[in-house]
Order: structure tokens, then C-alpha cells, then sequence
């Protein structure tokens, strides 16, 4: 009996996962957003509380609440471009310090409205993207409003900001151009006897820059935080009035660095099925 004919294949290595038909190839990204950051300043002790090994606390604990619409972003890897529709997501980054003093942003939860859009960073960085129901940023005046709905139709935050004049050059704060987290990669072989295991836990840095930022405006905002029990976000009750800033720019991320293997940090919330 004849063997059937070796099926064609494009000599290409699979780059990710699954490796019959990779979903991506690893890139760096460029993209135009329209963003709003909210710095809302949080208690020391919450700061402290779900840092990983290897970051500490700021002196001014800081979450930045952030959302955005992603339009037309690239992803330039040895293949070629791939471009994906506009989207939007959301999430948070806790300000914090590296070893080296300089500030940074440890980022705790990304919220991704759109299928697959999330993948790429978060199977090649560890950034902690969730698919949500929806993300909007609607402009109505001087006024911006927000809203992040989970997957199982919860709302995680809801605000508004008061837009006037302001002095800050970018739409995002200096200390989230070195991102860092933490990829942590469960093993196939199941839990050990302390508990999870994992194949990979490492923390990373990732250096992202913004640039060619329209005049930005910005000021007090008003924020209710949801969640529940499976995203916990009322854990970062403001310590005094939240401020955002809002505008376009050109956002560019990189790839990273490991810098040391971590024990994996306490989860907060549950699984959406738990």
C-alpha cells in the first residue's frame, strides 16, 4: 500500500504554542493608543502585600488604572508584520522599586476586550491578561467615562474624569516605561507536595517607551471599584482623591529580560470558576 505524500509545510519553526499551527510569532509591538491613566495613591500595607520577591513598595504607592484603545497594532517579528484591529483593554500596574532604587510598575491585571488579542503577552512576557466581556473610554464633553465588565458580566470599574489642562507631557507616567511581572507557568505533571508547581517562575522586566504624545489633558476622577471575589480590586481603596491623564501617543514595547527565579506570589482572587 503506497504511503500518503509528506503534506507541505511552510519550513518555518513553530514559534509558540500550539506547535502544529502557532497562534503567534514572537514580536515586539508598535501602536498607536488613546489612554487614560488614573493614579490613584494605595495604603503601604496593600502595596507590600502583593509585591512579588524582588520588587518592593514605592515611596508614594501608586496603582495606575489604566485604559485603552489600541489601534492598529504591529507586531514585527522574523516572519514579517502582523496587525490586528483596533481593540480595547484595561488593567493595573502598581508602582514599585528594583534593587537599583529607579521606580517602576509591577503589573498586577490586564483586561482584554476582543478574542486572542491578549495571547501574545501573555504566553511571551507573563503579563496577566484576562479576556473581559467589554472595555469602553467614551468621550462626552469635558467629560471621559469608563467601564470594565468581567467575562461573567461583573463590573470590575466603573469612573469618570473631569477633563481641563494640564502639565504632564505623556498620557502615562515615566515609572511604567520599565514594566516588570512575574511568568509563571504551571506544570504538567500537577501539583507537588508544598502545592502548585511550576515549569517557569520568573520575574521580568519589560521596557516599553511613549512617544509622540498629543497635548494631554487630565484631572479629578471619580472611581468605583467591583470585582468580587474572583478580581479583588476593592483592595486598592484610594488613600486620597485619584487624578488621570488622557491622550494619544505611539507605544512601543520591547522584549524583556528575566532577572531572577521567584516564588510564586499569593493570588488574591479566584478563579472565575472556583
Amino acid at each position: 500500500m503506497p504511503s500518503p505524500e509528506r503534506p507541505a509545510h511552510t519550513g518555518v519553526r513553530a514559534a509558540a504554542m500550539p506547535v502544529f499551527a502557532p497562534l503567534f510569532h514572537p514580536g515586539t509591538e508598535e501602536v498607536m493608543v488613546r489612554w487614560l491613566t488614573v493614579h490613584v495613591p494605595v495604603a503601604p500595607e496593600v502595596s507590600d502585600a502583593v509585591l512579588p520577591d524582588g520588587l518592593t513598595s514605592a515611596a508614594e504607592p501608586t496603582v495606575g488604572l489604566w485604559v485603552a484603545e489600541f489601534i492598529g497594532a504591529e507586531f514585527h517579528s522574523p516572519t514579517g508584520v502582523e496587525r490586528r484591529p483596533s481593540y480595547l483593554q484595561g488593567g493595573l500596574s502598581l508602582r514599585c522599586r528594583r534593587d537599583d532604587g529607579a521606580d517602576g510598575a509591577y503589573a498586577l491585571v490586564t483586561y482584554v476586550a476582543g478574542l486572542n488579542h491578549g495571547i501574545l503577552g501573555r504566553e511571551l512576557f507573563g503579563l496577566p491578561k484576562k479576556q473581559v466581556r467589554s472595555v469602553t473610554l467614551d468621550e462626552d464633553g469635558a467629560a471621559l467615562r469608563f467601564v470594565m465588565t468581567s467575562a461573567l458580566g461583573d463590573t470590575l470599574v466603573t469612573g469618570e474624569t473631569v477633563l481641563g489642562p494640564t502639565a504632564d507631557p505623556a498620557p502615562a507616567p515615566a515609572w511604567f516605561g520599565r514594566h516588570f511581572t512575574v511568568k509563571a507557568v504551571p506544570s504538567a505533571e500537577g501539583p507537588g507536595a508544598d502545592g502548585p508547581a511550576f515549569d517557569v517562575c520568573k520575574l521580568v522586566e519589560i521596557p516599553w517607551r511613549m512617544t509622540d504624545a498629543t497635548p494631554v489633558t487630565g484631572g479629578a476622577t471619580s472611581l468605583t471599584w467591583g470585582g468580587g471575589s474572583t478580581d479583588p480590586l476593592q483592595l486598592f481603596a484610594p488613600t486620597s482623591p485619584p487624578v488621570a491623564r488622557y491622550g494619544t501617543a505611539r507605544l512601543g514595547i520591547t522584549y524583556g529580560k528575566y532577572l531572577a527565579d521567584v516564588t510564586p506570589p499569593h493570588a488574591f482572587g479566584l478563579p472565575s470558576w472556583g
